[in-house]
């Protein structure tokens, strides 16, 4: 198999272990790039030694990255080959490696600048021995390690069923992730047993909860997984940076060999580095100390997948001869959504602070329009895009960013009325998550069970939780159905099936049939109980898979939704209809997305939905990142961003408290009017309820 880390090339290689410079010192070169930088970012590009640059949201990291890189080939004459350049995507990096062709007018560009796990493969293939493997390893992908990581739980008896993966318990990819995450760690399969028993008796002590059988498995299985790798001279992605890291910190000549062949590093988004990362650019350093790293801790917010923004703070204490350089003059907002921003972040007291502000103007403050429930805020959100739009703002210049998936629902409902465009960015639309697709499925085969327009429904769900319905039994239902000209669900009554397939199989017969038997529920409650008649919801409850939580949130709003269609066949039409339009382009459309999706991108309207306590900030979360996380959101917007929040959810609850955090004069209640004069409100406001948990309330305007 090929993919992007087998590219590696000897001549380049050859090149790095050449100390010729590959391009001849210019500093017209550097000079010209500098004209278009602000002095503050030209003084980063071009400070020596170890430099971290705290380079806050919309002030142009990449190019005084760009710039940095270009200064250290074109003014000090280091040869490009002597420097390595690290980002987290491999689009960042082609980006920049354009930017640094651009400028040095076709001279050489350095020939180690990639991703994290692009650049260690390069230095795995180079003395692939670190890693046990032999020359010409093969690097297998996702799929393929997932589909070895099967076979082995397979061996075992471990439950491995890949169709768990649509019910949410997903046995095989949690086990990968278990093993990617010992692999971020530097964990080798003999280090892991021993981490594992601290980790569970940490846990024991401290009365936290923790999954002992399953941590102890993933160990057991992750020796075995690296037996059958190396047999087969394969590496996976983890292994790209375990095995190299390991021998960096464990071997002195390896780590002298390779640290010499560099004359500087520079690291882009620091912030999300984790600890395998932060040891790889510690140790490739450790010869010159010249490592220059791009980051802003107050955008640290992924945390929850292993990034550590411990590693930004705490740069002047690994490399205590650093400069720290702060970038501040925002290049996309106006002042409004500025001053909003940096007054949430503020209040976040560990962060290493910075204040950003512009020349683009004040513009106009932050619209913060309350709502009574959920439907209100998705007609109050859309029927202002249309207007928007009607005086001429492209719906691909706004966006709906919200906290967490299922809020897509609504909004998919409203803009499919309304026949405005959007795509869903990085995330299947809501009647498309396989959740609401099996619920809708048991909704079907209880509406029309004798019926062979059910078949499709019952194959999907049949097997949700586990009754022994594999390939086999599966055929001698389809046999007997087609036999009798009956639908899959009435074959099961006579099928000749395995005696416990059998009994699970007229269980869940019975349970279907006593739900659908009852003509006074509503449809919502119909539904719901079918999910726990099935056993559906309470194995989602009970799975460890990630992202439960939202699965069952999803069923939670399809539930709310239920209540507006008068019986079953009318919801499954609109399903059916919402998930059957052809594939789009992004161009021209409306965008929605959640937060976390959002990093790096910018919009001139961006609308914030579902700004309430419980939701944002998130229950059980980290308060810190949950406040980072509002601040990306708002500096996404250009020219206006707008906050929305409801009196109820599923519940009465309170407006976020990163709401009151805006300060008065940079907010103001309601929409702007047209001519961004004070606004004439739409929407009666909505008073905190006398047993709030927080007490703060909004000025009237």
């Amino acid at each position: 198999m090929s993919n992007e880390f087998d590219s590696y090339d000897p001549d380049a290689y050859a090149a790095l272990m050449d100390d010729r410079p590959l391009y001849a010192p210019s500093s017209q070169a550097f000079e010209t790039l500098a004209a278009n930088l602000t002095a503050r970012q030209v003084e980063a590009a071009s400070t020596p030694g170890a430099l971290v640059v705290l380079a806050g949201a919309g002030t142009g990291k990449t190019s005084t990255l760009t710039c940095a890189v270009v200064h250290r080939i074109a003014v000090e004459g280091l040869s490009p080959s002597r420097i390595l350049a690290v980002t987290f995507t491999n689009k960042a990096a082609a980006e920049m490696t354009g930017r640094i062709r651009e400028a040095l007018q076709g001279g050489s560009t350095p020939s180690w600048l990639g991703t994290f796990h692009g650049l260690g493969a390069r230095q795995l293939r180079a003395e692939p021995e670190v890693a046990g493997l032999r020359p010409n390893f093969e690097i297998i992908d996702a799929d393929d390690s997932r589909r070895l990581i099967k076979r082995i739980m397979q061996s075992l008896n471990l439950n491995a069923d890949e169709k768990d993966n649509e019910s949410g318990a997903e046995p095989v990819k949690r086990m990968t992730n278990q093993i990617g995450k010992f692999k971020d760690l530097l964990l080798s399969p003999e280090d892991t047993p021993a981490y594992v028993r601290k980790l569970i008796a940490d846990a024991n002590t401290l009365g936290k909860p923790i999954h002992p059988a399953s941590l102890l498995a993933a160990a057991r299985i992750y020796d075995l997984y690296q037996k059958r790798l190396r047999d087969q001279n394969s590496a996976d992605f983890g292994d790209l940076l375990l095995w190299p890291t390991r021998a960096l910190l464990r071997d002195a000549a390896y780590r002298t060999r390779w640290a010499n062949r560099f004359d500087c590093i520079l690291a882009d988004e620091y912030q999300d580095v984790n600890y395998a990362q932060y040891q790889w650019l510690r140790a490739l350093a450790s010869s010159h100390q010249r490592l220059f790293c791009v980051g802003d801790d107050d955008q640290a917010i992924y945390g929850w997948r292993g990034a550590d923004i411990a590693y930004i703070r705490r740069f002047t204490q690994d490399f205590p001869e650093a400069a720290v350089i702060r970038l501040e003059q925002n290049f996309r907002s106006t002042g409004a959504i500025l001053n909003a921003a940096n007054a949430v972040i503020a209040r976040d007291p560990h962060r290493l602070g910075k204040t950003l502000f512009t020349n683009k103007g004040y513009g106009q403050p932050i619209e913060v329009v309350p709502f009574k429930h959920a439907e209100a805020e998705a007609h109050g959100i859309v029927e202002e895009i249309r207007k928007r739009h009607g005086e001429g703002v492209g719906f691909e210049a706004m966006t709906i960013l919200y906290r967490n998936n299922f809020f897509s629902r609504g909004f998919e409902e409203c803009l499919m009325r309304a026949k405005i465009p959007y795509v869903i960015v990085g995330d299947v639309g809501f009647y498309q998550r396989a959740e609401i697709k099996d619920t809708l499925a048991f909704l079907r085969v209880a509406t029309t069970p004798n019926d062979p327009q059910s078949d499709e429904a019952l194959r999907r769900v049949i097997n949700e939780p586990r009754r022994g319905f594999g390939p086999k039994a599966m055929a001698v239902l389809e046999e007997e159905a087609a036999f009798r000209r009956l639908s899959l669900f009435r074959a099961i009554e006579t099928a000749a099936l395995p005696p416990a397939c059998r009994k699970a199989g007229l269980l869940f017969v019975a349970a279907i049939e006593k739900v659908a038997s009852d003509k006074s529920l509503t449809l919502a409650d119909q539904l719901s109980l079918l999910l726990d008649a099935t056993g559906y919801r309470a194995m989602l409850k009970e799975s460890k898979a990630e992202g439960v939580e939202a699965r069952l949130e999803n069923i939670g709003e399809l539930l709310q939704l239920a209540g507006s269609f008068h019986d079953a066949q009318e919801l499954l039409d609109h399903a059916a209809l919402a998930t059957s339009r052809p594939n789009e382009t992004e161009e021209g459309r409306l965008k929605l997305m959640t937060l976390h999706k959002s990093k790096g991108l910018e919009f001139d309207h961006v609308f914030l939905p579902g700004w309430e306590e419980g939701i944002f900030p998130a229950g059980n979360s980290d308060l810190d990142e949950e406040r980072r996380l509002a601040y990306v959101a708002i500096t996404r917007a250009r020219h206006r961003a707008a906050i929305t929040f409801c009196e109820f959810r599923r519940g009465f609850v309170d407006p976020s408290r990163f709401i009151a955090d805006i300060p008065p004069q940079h907010r103001i209640d309601g929409w702007l009017r047209d001519d961004g004069a004070p606004p004439v409100q739409r929407v009666a406001r909505t008073p905190l309820r006398p047993n709030s948990r927080h007490t703060r309330s909004f000025p009237a305007r």
